[in-house]
């Protein structure tokens, strides 16, 4: 994408919107200001103005405006976080260009145990239609969360052990449909108290046909490009205007209580969710193999076979919370527990059809393929202590267990342990103008195939960060974080024998088919150590408000997937790596009269990521750029957007490069009661322009675009 296409783009629309969502709504719909919100991941219970973790926060109000059905899509408006996709059902965040294993999604502060750092076709099991509010760290987070937080944390909080009295009944009622996928949604949120009792209940449900789109799914030469001339004989069918097998739905549920007393709380909770989605066709074909003899010898003919293929997530997740206030040098204590229960089946449904044909021998068609489990528990003690010698702050313990996996035909990892303790500190002190904050954590990790083979890691994380008060309400920091992550079990034992600790046979490797390679993991792999300096400078009050952080990340023994001499294979292997780049949000507040105002903003993001021999990290998310407007009156608000995504040009071994879009959203709501309780009607109308959007970050953006043109029109009633 050329900035000289940006400017016409912008220009023609004269209203021109980007990544808007998040700071217009928090200035716009929140009764205070929102830079007074107290950040609930860093356990330091300071607000986003006072603190130097690069933080992003979703409210319930900004939810309303930009919730999908997906984590990723919910949090992609975000300056440094966006989203990788695998169809219409999996949309996972990406922050400064690392995912999967990297970043660490939590429920409640919790690790969420599924299985959506394994393949980038596992769904996330936590979703959005059930949050109040989701709180995003940018950048390393090990220090708090230990393994699997090198690149980020995501947090989905929605109270549902509430650890506050509830004054008041609260119910919040909403249906939605979406004209794209002919999808229906509805969700629902209850919150009351009897005496000392509180109650939480919230639950949704969705389902949607085939996702639209404005050209044919496949990109056939592009594909042909990356998959090399072996696969000539592979024949891929295609479909226009729609991607196939691309119906989902799902539901979830979640009740939970709690007692209040005097200065402590104790509650528990349980939730259950479950999803249903299709893969596009073209993303799992298997490869038959079948031999006739010939005079005496064997010839071997090889033949594709495409399937559709559906994932059944279930999940279930029971939770305890407890605090208590204390008196003398603690002053508060927490612990949080959750136990889950996680399982998901891919079911083939045989040779592809089209869905519109009906099949009366659908239900003998279907295979039950591999099937994958995480079962286990997450565990975090805190402890907050008072002053002392000016410095206040946190000291906690994190234990997590957990048995994962994979059983079936395709399972390319054997059942493994997993098991992690962790002892960590954050504390913070003043001193003249200067605040300062620094911690540490020191994490033991087990990770072990249920036939032997197991391999240790002891991690340590620190950080350090200097935050100064500027003129004009504003400030600036410093920071300093170094960080290890422990392998995770696919780098690890991906096709490795537990009883030898090394790879398959050749003749029993198995393909891990959402990625179209065999995987060859590596018990040897050392943790990998990051050192992150970050700048950062915020102006949080005023006619106008803006942010921006440059941050440079350097890598030792990044774990990555390489090729081998056959380019059907790629091994786990280590080299050093540096990511850097820049994010950056502005907003002005252009006119004001009474409750009726009307906002600029202005942001972008930019990562570059390498390798130590030159080469690009894969899948680098690519540079964005926009603008945007939003008109806010006493029961009316409007937004209009345009974000502009650039070509990626920096491709790995084995890509190619993704053209550049133009998304174009739109945003409208009215409230029918002036306090904004009551009946609200909104509507969101998405890539208006109807663009063919391939996201570099998928791992199938020539087999699935983005869905085309698609409107949203929803009713909300609460009270």
């Amino acid at each position: 994408m050329t900035l000289h296409r940006f400017l016409v783009n912008t220009s023609s629309l004269g209203l021109a919107l980007t990544f808007a969502n998040a700071s217009l709504a928090a200035t716009a719909n929140n009764p205070h200001h929102p830079m007074e919100e107290v950040v609930v991941t860093g356990h330091t219970d300071k607000t986003l103005a006072e603190t130097a973790l690069p933080v992003s926060v979703l409210s319930a109000e900004q939810l309303a405006e930009q919730r999908a059905t997906n984590l990723g899509d919910t949090l992609a408006a975000m300056p440094g976080v966006q989203s990788t996709s695998f169809g219409a059902g999996v949309g996972r965040p990406i922050i400064r260009g690392q995912s999967g294993n990297r970043v660490k999604v939590l429920s409640g502060s919790l690790s969420v145990l599924d299985a959506s750092t394994v393949s980038p076709d596992h769904a996330n099991a936590v979703s959005p239609l059930g949050a109040e509010r989701i709180e995003v760290i940018r950048g390393p987070a090990t220090l708090l969360y230990g393994n699997g937080a090198s690149g980020g944390v995501v947090n989905v909080l929605d109270n549902r052990i509430p650890d506050a009295q509830l004054d008041d009944i609260s119910l919040v009622i909403n249906q939605e449909h979406n004209t794209n996928n002919d999808q229906n949604t509805t969700s629902a949120l209850l919150e009351t108290s009897t005496g000392p009792f509180q109650w939480h209940l919230n639950g949704y449900t969705f389902r949607h046909n085939k996702v639209t789109i404005p050209s044919e799914a496949m990109l056939e030469e592009e594909l042909h490009d990356e998959d090399g001339d072996d696969h000539e004989e592979e024949e891929h069918t295609s479909t226009d205007g729609y991607i196939g097998n691309s119906q989902g739905e799902g539901d979830g549920i979640t009740l939970g209580s709690s007692y209040v007393g005097d200065g402590w709380y104790a509650g528990f909770a349980v939730n259950h969710t479950r999803k249903d989605y299709g893969l596009p066709p073209g993303t799992h074909d298997h490869e038959e193999h079948e031999e006739d003899l010939i005079d005496g010898a064997a010839e071997e003919e090889h033949e594709e076979e495409s399937v559709d293929v559906r994932i059944d997530m279930e999940q279930t997740r029971y939770e305890f919370k407890s605090g208590v206030d204390l008196n003398g040098f603690f002053s508060s204590l927490e612990a949080s527990i959750a136990y889950t229960d996680y399982e998901h089946e891919e079911l083939e449904l045989g040779e592809h059809h089209e869905e519109e044909e009906a099949d009366a021998d659908h239900e003998e068609e279907e295979h039950h393929g591999t099937v994958y489990s995480n079962e286990g528990f997450d565990s975090r003690f805190t402890l907050n202590h008072n002053r002392i010698a000016g410095l206040t702050g946190v000291i906690g313990l994190q234990v997590q267990s957990r048995e994962f996996g994979g059983a079936g035909e395709e399972a390319y990892i054997a059942p493994t342990d997993i098991n992690s303790a962790a002892i960590f500190a954050v504390e913070s002190v003043s001193a003249g103008d200067w605040t300062y904050e620094f911690g540490a954590r020191l994490e033991a990790n087990q990770t072990e195939l249920s036939s032997g083979c197991d391999q240790d890691h002891t991690t340590f994380s620190g950080s350090a960060s200097a935050l100064r008060p500027l003129a004009g309400n504003s400030n600036g920091w410093i920071g300093y974080t170094y960080s290890q992550r422990a392998p995770s079990e696919e780098e690890l034992f991906s096709n490795v024998d537990g009883s030898s600790c090394q790879n398959y046979a050749e003749d029993n490797l198995i393909e891990h088919i959402a990625t179209g390679r065999i995987e060859l993991g590596n018990p040897d792999l050392d943790a990998e150590t990051s050192q992150n300096l970050e700048l950062g400078w915020r102006k949080f009050e005023g006619t106008w408000l803006a942010e921006i952080n440059l941050y440079y990340n350097q890598v030792s023994d990044y774990i990555y997937a390489a090729f081998t001499d056959d380019e059907e294979m790629v091994a786990y292997q280590q080299q050093d790596a540096k990511f850097y780049g820049v994010e950056g949000q502005y907003t002005h507040h252009l006119w004001r009269v009474g409750d009726s105002h009307l906002d600029l903003v202005l942001s972008g993001d930019w990562v570059k990521a390498t390798l130590d021999d030159g080469d690009n990290v894969p899948r680098l998310a690519p540079a964005r750029v926009g603008i945007a407007l939003a008109w806010v009156a006493e029961q009316w608000s409007a937004q209009l957007s345009n974000m502009e995504v650039m070509k990626q040009t920096h491709t790995a071994e084995g890509e190619t490069e993704t053209d550049g879009y133009s998304l174009v959203n739109a945003y409208l709501d009215y409230h029918f009661n002036p306090d904004h309780s009551g009946l609200m009607l909104y509507a969101r109308g998405k890539n208006l322009l109807d663009e063919d959007i391939r996201d570099h970050t998928s791992f199938i953006k020539n087999v699935a675009p983005a869905p085309g043109r698609g409107a949203e029109i929803g009713l909300s009633w609460s009270f």
